[in-house]
């Protein structure tokens, strides 16, 4: 199994949660991470990482082009963000990263939290967790992993809400609509 994560590796993006998500999956399950993406945790993760035993599992690639994200994404069996409060206070909106996952066909595991849950709906265009629970996440990944139908469903899902609710053409169409009816007032 291809996991994907992309995003600087900074407290709200929950990674750290994702490394013990990691390391809970069975080990009949072969899996590689592929990290995309900067930031001040990365030496931290990177220890975490080897103090869980995922060294030879999970890679820290830092910040790449888009094409080269991309090109990633389209590779990937799974996309996965787990995001969650920082202790700061810190947190996300509605990541874009999950919508251009979405945009590849990539099926989708995140957090119910924030923005979020906007964009992606529990067992219909993705798979929501609590933010911070590393086991739900684990579980979540694990019984995806093992469906690849259910991982294809997910992501034609996500693509059609994608272009449906999200795209530029969705867009035009509420501003043509307000121009409409402003113009009609």
């Amino acid at each position: 199994l291809r996991l994907v994560t992309v995003g600087r590796a900074v407290a709200k993006k929950g990674f750290d949660d994702l490394l013990d998500a990691l390391a809970a999956l069975p080990p009949d399950l072969h899996w590689r991470l592929a990290h995309l993406g900067g930031g001040e945790a990365l030496p931290s993760l990177r220890e975490k990482a080897a103090a869980l035993g995922l060294s030879q599992k999970v890679m820290f690639l830092g910040a790449k082009p888009q094409p080269e994200v991309v090109t990633l994404l389209r590779e990937a069996d799974l996309f996965v963000l787990p995001a969650k409060r920082a202790p700061s206070g810190d947190r996300d909106g509605l990541p874009n990263v999950i919508m251009e996952a979405a945009s590849q066909g990539l099926a989708v595991v995140a957090t119910d939290f924030a923005g979020i849950p906007e964009f992606l709906r529990d067992g219909i265009e993705g798979r929501l967790v609590p933010p911070g629970d590393w086991g739900a996440l684990s579980n979540a990944i694990n019984l995806l992993a093992r469906d690849p139908d259910e991982r294809a469903r997910l992501a034609a899902a996500a693509l059609a809400r994608l272009r449906a609710e999200f795209g530029a053409e969705a867009g035009f169409e509420t501003v043509a609509r307000l121009l409409r009816d402003a113009a009609g007032r």
